[in-house]
């Protein structure tokens, strides 16, 4: 895998200055200019672009303990190209307030892919705690959605003036967001080779499929999470004579090991059709939707599925109360 040589920046602000405050206490803008986020573009067929260059994601002033704040940015594969992209964070900088407070060791920075309606954590943790997380691969005219929330906890009544929730009266934080676009390797993920030992499958923590929106939004939420960060193809499809009844089939990457990802499947127009035929039909039984998931580590495939039940009369029911 080699990175692709950077031929311009584009400045993308991610998280304005943040200051948090106590009760009754007096803030301070700081004196510095907004923090921003860098995304390098990257030359030849591989290029990101980004819905916010120039703006910042979020930035509040006067974050007081227990409150939070929140934005959104979008990036897309312009190229016909794939890549894999990266998330580094670069030139963080406290600025203590007048009892001394550190806001990189209070602030909650949740970071969460967000693409197509899905919830892959992506980083979880003090804000001085990121460095750089892989984001995984992007296709030609592929896009990710990315959600930012930063919180200041609230410990509860401040032991003293200067204590607690009070230090961090007055204080601020900076820091830079690089993306990073790197070319994937043209001939994929070599597999074990010299009689060297196979690669250990993946192992699912979590497999579960809410099927409580299937008639009224015409998708499925399937919840995932894996002993290690992986790049999953998930399909689905009803079984035997609703075998019509088909999704859109999803790609995504969890990079963060052993933390519950909500993977939203939508119905083909054709599995939207399909799936009220099914539900015409004058019988009782249940039908079958057949989850597929498959995952390749070190150059061999691993597969898992899931049944889920469905049945015709709860969801004609519940689509009639609603």
């Amino acid at each position: 895998m080699g990175s692709v040589p950077i031929s311009r920046l584009l400045t993308l602000a991610a998280i304005g200055a943040v200051v948090a405050v106590c009760a009754n206490a007096v803030t301070a803008r700081p004196e510095s200019s907004g923090p921003y986020a860098v995304l390098t573009d990257a030359t030849g067929d591989l290029s990101i672009w980004n819905s916010l260059d120039g703006q910042a994601v979020f930035q509040f002033h006067g974050l007081a303990p227990g409150h939070s704040v929140s934005g959104t940015v979008q990036l897309r594969n312009n190229g016909s190209l794939p890549g894999d992209l990266g998330l580094e964070q670069l030139d963080l900088l406290d600025q203590p307030g007048v009892n001394g407070g550190r806001l990189s060791q209070a602030v909650r920075l949740d970071i969460t892919d967000v693409t197509n309606g899905s919830s892959i954590p992506v980083f979880a943790g003090q804000i001085g705690g990121l460095s750089s997380q892989a984001l995984g691969a992007i296709g030609p005219g592929e896009g990710r959605t990315f959600h930012f929330r930063a919180s200041l906890p609230d410990t509860g009544t401040p032991p003293s003036p200067t204590g607690g929730d009070n230090a961090y009266a007055g204080s601020g934080i900076t820091m830079r967001y690089a993306w990073t676009a790197t070319a994937s390797d043209p001939i994929g993920p070599s597999g074990p080779g010299g009689g060297g030992n196979p690669p250990t499958p993946p192992k699912l923590t979590k497999f579960r499929v809410d099927k409580r929106h299937l008639q009224r939004k015409g998708w499925l939420d399937v919840y995932l999470a894996c002993d290690r960060a992986c790049s999953w193809t998930i399909s689905a499809q009803g079984i035997k004579s609703s075998k019509r009844v088909k999704f859109k089939t999803t790609k995504v990457t969890m990079p963060v090991a052993n933390k519950s990802a909500r993977v939203r499947m939508k119905l083909t127009k054709k599995g939207r059709r399909a799936l009220k035929k099914v539900l015409k039909r004058r019988t009782r039984k249940p039908f079958y939707l057949q989850v597929k998931l498959s995952t390749v580590v070190e150059g061999q495939t691993f597969a898992f599925k899931k049944k889920a039940k469905l049945n015709r009369a709860t969801l004609k029911t519940r689509h009639r109360r609603r």
